[in-house]
């Protein structure tokens, strides 16, 4: 693997985290309060349909897209995991990968 391969991943998740961030401020979630991350998780990971009604017009949309990018994030980190390239995230990014486990593991006894 090349040196450009190896800092593709680390560049991706660095890209993803910070767009991460601007949707949790936008829906005024604190990635820091662990309760909050694991609602998020929890809403994410539901097979409910999730409303999004409850965070407005412009809620709606960051709610929706910040599913999308953590989705990515999990394809990111299983693709790098793939290739044994470690992607080290920030704060934000560890906690909700932390509650994201969490959720999962309270959803499958």
């Amino acid at each position: 693997m090349s040196e450009f391969d190896l800092g593709y991943y680390q560049k991706e998740a660095d890209r993803l985290v910070l767009e991460i961030q601007r949707k949790l401020v936008i829906l005024g979630l604190d990635w820091q309060s662990e309760a909050e991350m694991r609602e998020l998780a929890s809403r994410i990971l539901s097979k409910a349909p999730r409303s999004v009604e409850i965070f407005g017009e412009y809620g709606s949309t960051a709610w929706l897209e910040l599913c999308g990018l953590v989705g990515l994030m999990n394809t990111l980190m299983a693709e790098s995991a793939g290739k044994n390239v470690e992607v080290h995230g920030d704060e934000c990014w560890k906690a909700i990968a932390r509650a994201l486990w969490a959720a999962k593991d309270s959803m499958n006894p």
